[in-house]
């Protein structure tokens, strides 16, 4: 059914009219209108979805001991790894193997501890200084170096100590054996490289970094070294003689180590490892949190020939390097990991430590690696026999919203092994008490169900026992629980609201709408209308009525609504329209009495979930008046005298105030009459006026009454002028 009081002609011709100082000013709330595109999804709430852990990169927040991390991302056994916590130490900066076998550990307040396989670790020496930051094996005993005192210490194997020298610089960072009673100390915070002999020092090496922090023997009785601000590598030989043999892109050199091969190995960082506290008592600390964007390099050179990147590290910091028999290790943090760089651009993970760094690493002569870590302190034992069992703990997987889980399963080889699989499940990012008890057991190459509680959070560990297993991924089933939608704000627009006669193209955001009767309609929000501008509208458009709501749902499903329409006194819900997908819509309301009414919003998720899952969710208008019915002019009264007419009478309206009263005599144009008191402002107004027409003779004068919905009637009168005498 066309709407009445216009063709499809006329309608087409309004449509195609522009007149753009006529287009009304945007709404706030058209804001609500404006659908920003869909962004598209993985998968419904209803789908299963998998998480697959197949790479290095899905590995790089995991937990692992015996377990080593291929370059391809392939789980294998590796070397043992055992662990001791040292007993309220933070940080550990250097380790160091003494003769009888037992372990020397460098920490902070002066601590070296001591620790043995039997016993664990146990305090051993005090020194009254801030931190012990660098050690070197010396006899039966060892040499320590402290900040910020910049001191010497030699500590006997009882644990008797002896200064050797203050060095006038704040921090000695590393030590190497320079022969018999002598040693080179790194320095900070002039650079300064010493060589030390009996209780005497001299300055070696002036160079322009802040702090030499990196130290190594080049097997002739030189040293190379590295700085934390220019990022150069220096070597010093036995004669005295300094050179330059590497300028880093990145600022600073934190490690150094040479290979099997010969060539030099050399860890540099675009953001700094330590921390110190220079205003203070210059304390100094590994890095919890590096800077944003910070990369460390491990670069292979080959002195007076060439220098290449050997290995990027998946972690931000490379606190050591060390050499074994199969090729460099080097320790990482901001979170503690140890990798083998057996080849270029390759490495295979040893360990990955819940602690925050590994920040020192030895190796003993049987091939066994200590590797100290800070936040907190301890040491792992690494190798050389492999682990009969091993464990990898992966990364938590975050839903985003409360999910379902249902089987775990690996793909590999099993090659005489065993594979376990559990899970734990919870509701905070990081696992706490609130968490699920671990639950799983043996899993064959079916998996196993998880039987952890639906939950935002998911977390699995695997355990490779025996034989030569190999595992190239793991993968585990969920899916999202589904949630209701949401809507709100349903607001119904004033009668008329955003069309306009001979132009329905607003200036912002347009909706196109087809009506029932197959006419094709513009709108948009705009403001409030003024009683003129309901004057204006087109009779057809006094009628309709336009809703708009918000909508969201927080799995993402797509929503389709349906809008129901009741009077505010009661009675049954009536459909209005169905299975629309977007947030808007306006229908014509003449086929409804006038009053007071309310609608209803249905959001539906069906589309987006299996049958008998679908959610809903409703949300009502504030109660708003429908007036499709004109007032009426029930009496009129106009009488001629010479040179003008007066007219007189009354007009009401049975729902709206009404807002204007007009005069026009002989078709002419209208004019407004002010009512009697003065205001258009209720359902009943009385009204007179005093009119000049052009010319004596028979008139025709028109009323018009137009209420604040916009619906208008007019009455009119015949009159005679007499000519004047």
């Amino acid at each position: 059914m066309r709407p009445p009081g216009i063709t499809g002609e006329l309608l087409d011709r309004v449509k195609l009219r522009r007149s753009p100082r006529r287009a009304l000013q945007p709404l706030a709330l058209a804001a609500i209108v404006c659908l920003a595109p869909a962004v598209p999804r993985a998968a419904a709430a209803a789908e299963t979805q998998w998480w697959i852990t197949d790479s290095v990169a899905d590995h790089a927040k995991s937990e692992s001991r015996g377990v080593l991390v291929g370059p391809n991302g392939v789980l294998e056994l590796g070397p043992r790894a055992t662990v001791t916590l040292a007993d309220s130490l933070t940080t550990i900066w250097a380790v160091a193997v003494l003769k009888d076998g037992s372990v020397a550990l460098a920490g902070e307040h002066g601590r070296i501890d001591r620790w043995t396989e039997a016993r664990g670790i146990r305090p051993w020496v005090r020194l009254s200084v801030g931190q012990v930051l660098s050690l070197a094996p010396d006899g039966d005993g060892l040499v320590a170096g402290t900040g910020p005192d910049g001191r010497l210490y030699r500590v006997g194997a009882r644990g008797d100590t002896t200064l050797i020298v203050s060095t006038g610089e704040r921090y000695v960072w590393a030590l190497v054996s320079a022969g018999s009673n002598a040693w080179y100390a790194a320095t900070g915070t002039h650079g300064k490289l010493l060589r030390i002999e009996g209780r005497r020092s001299r300055v070696v090496l002036d160079s322009d970094e802040s702090n030499l922090v990196s130290l190594i023997p080049d097997g002739k009785g030189g040293v190379y070294t590295g700085g934390d601000s220019k990022g150069r590598v220096v070597h010093v030989g036995a004669d005295g003689r300094a050179r330059t043999v590497f300028d880093a892109p990145e600022s600073e050199v934190r490690a150094l180590a040479l290979g099997g091969d010969g060539a030099l190995y050399a860890a540099a960082l675009s953001g700094t490892a330590v921390s110190t506290d220079e205003g203070g008592e210059g304390e100094a600390t590994p890095t919890k949190a590096p800077v944003s964007g910070a990369k460390a390099v491990v670069y292979r050179i080959v002195p007076d020939s060439v220098s290449s990147t050997y290995w990027v590290s998946p972690q931000p910091l490379v606190y050591a390097l060390a050499r074994t028999s199969t090729g460099i290790l080097a320790a990482t943090g901001s979170r503690a990991g140890l990798f083998l760089l057996g080849q270029p651009n390759s490495a295979v993970q040893w360990l990955a430590a819940p602690q925050g760094q590994i920040t020192a690493l030895a190796v003993e002569s049987g091939g066994r690696v200590l590797a100290a870590t800070s936040n907190p302190g301890a040491l792992w034992s690494v190798g050389p026999a492999r682990s009969e069992r091993g464990e990898l703990l992966s990364q938590g997987f975050d839903a985003k919203r409360i999910a379902r889980f249902g089987r775990i399963r690996w793909r590999g080889d099993l090659a005489g092994g065993r594979i376990e699989l559990h899970t734990r499940s919870g509701n905070t990012d990081a696992p706490d008490t609130t968490w699920s008890e671990w639950e799983g057991g043996v899993a064959g190459a079916d998996g196993i169900k998880i039987s952890s509680p639906p939950a935002q959070y998911l977390q699995w560990r695997i355990t490779l026992a025996g034989g030569n297993p190999r595992i190239e991924s793991v993968e585990t089933a969920w899916r999202e629980q589904n949630l209701p939608p949401r809507v709100e704000e349903v607001v119904v627009a004033p009668q008329g609201q955003g069309f306009r006669e001979g132009d329905l193209l607003p200036r912002s955001e347009p909706i196109t709408q087809n009506l029932p009767g197959g006419q094709k309609v513009e709108y948009s929000i705009n403001p409030g209308p003024t009683p003129r501008m309901l004057r204006e509208l087109p009779m057809w458009a006094r009628g309709l009525r336009t809703v708009q709501w918000k909508g969201s749902d927080t799995n993402g499903d797509p929503l389709i609504y349906r809008v129901d329409v009741r009077s505010e006194a009661g009675g049954p819900w009536i459909k209005v329209a169905e299975d629309l997908d977007q947030t808007s819509f306006t229908w014509d309301t003449n086929a409804l009495s006038d009053g007071r009414y309310r609608l209803r919003v249905i959001a539906s998720d069906r589309s987006g979930n299996a049958v008998g899952e679908e959610r809903t969710a409703e949300a009502l208008s504030e109660p708003f008046t429908l007036d499709n019915t004109p007032p009426a002019i029930p009496s009129l009264e106009a009488r001629g005298e010479p040179a003008r007419i007066d007219v007189q009478g009354r007009a009401e309206d049975g729902q709206s105030p009404l807002s204007r009263i007009e005069v026009s005599v002989d078709d002419n144009d209208w004019r407004t009459i002010t009512p009697d008191g003065g205001l258009a402002d209720d359902r009943e107004l009385s009204f007179h006026a005093r009119l000049e027409p052009s010319t004596a003779g028979d008139h025709t004068v028109s009323v018009r009454a137009v209420d604040l919905a916009g619906n208008s009637t007019i009455r009119a009168a015949r009159v005679t002028v007499p000519r004047a005498r």
